[in-house]
């Protein structure tokens, strides 16, 4: 079975724009996350609120590594999605570049079973 293809490159294209667009917060939170709970962290510095102190820190400590992870994958999966995009439309062009040499060489495209004819 052969599989046919008719990606939509426009569209996709729009909705990898959108959702880059959408995840640019999460991005900077991310890289800022560290530095907020740190802040936080700073102002409990006082003996009443050590314990707090501590949980806040211990919190992030957790945490900072799995949020860092996830907007590292919606990075990777955007830059993989766009190259893929990228390269299934270059294909495209390669095969249209083929067959416009092709029958500019008065090759005759035939179908999978008859194969390639010559224009007589």
């Amino acid at each position: 079975m052969t599989a046919k293809w008719n990606i939509d490159v426009a569209a996709v294209s729009d909705v990898l724009q959108k959702t880059a667009t959408a995840v640019e917060p999460f991005n900077a939170h991310s890289k800022s996350y560290n530095d907020r709970l740190n802040n936080v962290t700073v102002a409990l510095k006082w003996d009443i609120f050590t314990v707090v102190a501590v949980a806040v820190s211990e919190y992030g400590a957790h945490w900072q590594p799995i949020i860092q992870a996830a907007a590292t994958q919606v990075e990777a999966s955007l830059t993989g999605a766009t190259n893929a995009v990228k390269a299934y439309n270059a294909g495209q062009t390669e095969m249209a570049a083929n067959a416009q040499r092709a029958a500019g060489n008065g090759v005759v495209p035939g179908t999978a079973s008859q194969g390639r004819a010559r224009a007589l």
